[in-house]
């Protein structure tokens, strides 16, 4: 499970860390049973307090994306339609792009440009 988390950013860490375990669930990166890092290891890892860890944690397993087994960890759940979901996670992202974009004054061409260009961008 590959995590990254930008202290400088205006987003609480456990709101990145849920989106970015999240996404990995969704997108199948992260398939059902798959057993978790502990919270303790990955705030070892990522050199930030178990606190948002925790919290994300707590958060994913209210929404459904994992499940705890006593003694044993946290795990990937299995997601009935989990192409539903991606879709959603990927409109309701899109939305928030082009709601931010166009209160900076952005035209729907720039906009597009901009995606574009994050879209071929490598992944790092």
């Amino acid at each position: 499970m590959k995590l990254i988390v930008l202290t400088r950013n205006e987003q609480p860490i456990y709101e990145q860390l849920f989106e970015q375990i999240r996404a990995q669930v969704l997108s199948g990166e992260l398939q059902p049973h798959y057993c978790l890092p502990s919270i303790r290891t990955v705030s070892r890892e990522l050199g930030i307090s178990v606190i948002p860890v925790k919290t994300a944690y707590d958060l994913l397993e209210k929404d459904g994306y994992i499940y705890t087994v006593q003694g044993k960890g946290c795990f990937v759940a299995e997601i009935a339609d989990r192409e539903l979901l991606r879709a959603r996670l990927a409109a309701d992202s899109v939305r928030n792009t082009v709601f931010c974009c166009k209160s900076l004054g952005y035209t729907a061409e720039e906009v597009t440009d901009l995606v574009t260009n994050a879209y071929t961008e490598p992944n790092d």
